[in-house]
């Protein structure tokens, strides 16, 4: 019956084939159908969106005649109700895995095979030596990773910034903070691919065309809305978007709720979108787990995050006294106390004082303690939890657990990954640590801290040009990111060009501020820039550096093994966050040989190897 079923849809899709915007509601009409009737039954046959598998079909049919026809990939494209090349080359590449001229060039099949009969033929060829590796994986490990292609078949979504309409604008942070927790709440489900709330934030005020940013962020569909808050009442306006091939408003509704009922709110939202994608969400476990929350603590907590989220040291301070005050108001709101523990492993990155430093880290792990108490099904506390594992306590195995613990509530935390990329660095597996970054991104595709980390990743392994790349890349994008121009200057002196180091590093000081720094780099050797800019930041000057970490790699750089291996002395002293990863740079293979380095790899508990 299910075969029929789908017979019939694929009928219907490529007798509509040159329609471009054929979709959901023009399926349901010809079978006769109601929308929610064919989500509920392409499902149930495929385990697919109705979305997919149309462009599944599209993709099939696009094999045969790329094999049976002298048409070019582009009019094939359009034959198959495509309206962009370009997005149909990217669509074709992830579902067979070649572009269609090597498709056509290989005489490829017309469907790739599936993924059972892969593992069936696996299995046959190699069950003697796999049998003992599945039962430990049966009874040790999880299936917590899915792999790329699982990834690129996945619905996705991006909540974009929901927009202000209330009368007073300091009321920006109610927005920012409902467009946050509608992310957060559709995160939660496994069958969709949502991107990260640094990523959508980019286009907050930007008025650009719905495709334009779904291509940019890689989704099939956009949640916009806008938010209208008055007295003590709500009214959130949402709608879902599909914009390929032509841009349709699929969905749209409003809501109207008092605001001491806004996590309910939000709860409604997100399982009614959940619904319009198609994904198995059951309305009971959606609401299961809504709790109420005094809504003046809400209200701080919301002023709270969005203070937290400009991530400067003023900002950040004001942070925490918002969340303090909501805390004494509802001493059992989880998110507060995980947002605080946040707060103070970001002022510990940002102030220069090392005894604060150590006072915040203790603050920290106690608020993240209380908070998973309060509710040990918060995802955001246990990737808090392990951020703060590996950041403070240098802990790698309960950094990997609670990773892991997170993403299994929350399978799109971005930040889950990175943790995880981090663990597989420091236990000297580069390739996997360079998979998790990429798997990070796949989340939050235009945020340039996650790019660098993968360009970090890139040259950690060896792979200098590739690191270099890929922070060309963020530089296209931020041409001001300071951070970009730091890590490729690195890259471009391992690889052996330090001239065009000497560029990049002077690029870094003119954003920072630091003329008299940039000057040098552009008139003067490598060493005597370097000698310059060590004198600067070992007598404190602000902008020049308070990382003990990069002062000792600079005298690295300038031949000075002694000074370089103070530095790193002080910064297990104050316990550098930075430390562990910095360790496995290959520039320290000069001392790798030193007693003292060696026993400082022990105590940081890290795997080196150059």
């Amino acid at each position: 019956m299910s075969e029929d079923f789908i017979g019939k849809i694929e009928q219907i899709v490529l007798s509509n084939l040159e329609q471009e915007g054929f979709g959901v509601s023009d399926l349901s009409h010809e079978l006769g159908l109601s929308r929610s009737q064919v989500l509920r039954k392409v499902k149930a046959s495929t385990g697919k969106s109705v979305y997919l598998l149309i462009r599944e079909i599209r993709l099939r049919e696009a094999a045969r005649l790329i094999q049976g026809s002298e048409s070019t990939a582009s009019e094939i494209a359009y034959k198959v109700g495509f309206s962009s090349p370009s997005y149909f080359n990217k669509c074709f590449h992830d579902f067979y895995k070649c572009t269609p001229g090597n498709f056509k060039k290989n005489k490829g099949s017309p469907a790739p095979i599936p993924e059972k009969l892969k593992k069936k033929s696996f299995i046959l060829i190699a069950a003697a030596v796999l049998i003992p590796l599945i039962i430990f994986t049966m009874k040790f490990g999880g299936n917590l990773i899915k792999t790329r292609t699982e990834q690129a078949q996945l619905a996705s979504i991006a909540v974009l910034p929901f927009l202000n309409l209330s009368e007073e604008g300091e009321q920006e942070y109610v927005a920012d903070g409902i467009t946050e927790a509608i992310t957060l709440e559709l995160s939660h489900q496994n069958d969709i691919r949502v991107i990260s709330r640094t990523s959508a934030m980019r286009y907050k005020g930007e008025k650009r065309l719905s495709s334009d940013i779904a291509r940019e962020l890689g989704v099939d569909y956009l949640l916009e809305g806008s938010v209208l808050h008055s007295a003590d009442s709500l009214r959130v306006v949402v709608q879902l978007i599909e914009p390929f091939q032509k841009e349709k408003h699929l969905w749209a509704d409003s809501y109207d709720q008092k605001y001491v009922d806004i996590l309910q709110l939000v709860k409604r939202i997100s399982n009614q979108i959940a619904s319009e994608v198609n994904l198995a969400v059951t309305p009971d476990a959606a609401t299961a787990e809504s709790k109420n929350v005094d809504p003046d603590a809400f209200d701080l907590y919301l002023r709270g995050r969005h203070l937290w989220n400009q991530q400067s040291p003023r900002s950040v301070r004001g942070a925490v006294n918002y969340l303090q005050q909501s805390i004494r108001i509802d001493s059992g709101f989880a998110p507060a106390y995980t947002t605080l523990a946040e707060a103070y492993i970001s002022l510990n990155k940002l102030i220069r004082d090392n005894e604060e430093k150590l006072r915040h880290r203790e603050l920290g792990r106690a608020a993240i303690a209380k908070a998973l108490e309060l509710d040990p099904s918060l995802a955001s506390a246990y990737i808090t939890g392990g951020n703060i594992a590996g950041k403070f306590d240098w802990d790698w195995e309960e950094m990997k657990t609670m990773a892991e613990k997170g993403l299994s509530i929350d399978p799109n935390n971005a930040y889950g990954y990175i943790l995880l990329s981090n663990y597989y660095l420091v236990r000297g597996k580069f390739n996997k640590a360079l998979e998790m970054a990429l798997r990070s991104e796949s989340l939050d595709p235009i945020n340039p801290r996650t790019a660098c980390l993968v360009a970090e990743r890139y040259y950690l392994t060896g792979n200098y040009q590739g690191s270099i790349k890929q922070y060309k890349h963020v530089l296209e994008l931020y041409p001001t990111y300071g951070f970009a121009w730091d890590g490729i200057g690195y890259a471009q002196y391992m690889s052996g060009d330090r001239e065009e180091a000497m560029k990049s590093w002077r690029e870094l000081h003119l954003i920072m501020g630091n003329d008299s720094s940039a000057s040098i780099f552009v008139t003067e050797t490598i060493d005597v820039a370097l000698n310059f800019w060590l004198g600067k930041a070992k007598s404190e000057t602000p902008q020049y550096c308070s990382n003990p970490t990069i002062i000792a790699m600079a005298h690295i750089f300038v031949d000075d093994p002694d000074g370089a291996l103070e530095y790193l002395d002080i910064a297990y002293k104050y316990k550098n966050e930075d430390l562990p990863t910095m360790m496995l740079r290959p520039h320290w293979k000069p001392i790798y040989d030193e007693p003292r380095f060696q026993e400082l790899a022990q105590k940081v508990n890290v795997v080196i190897s150059f």
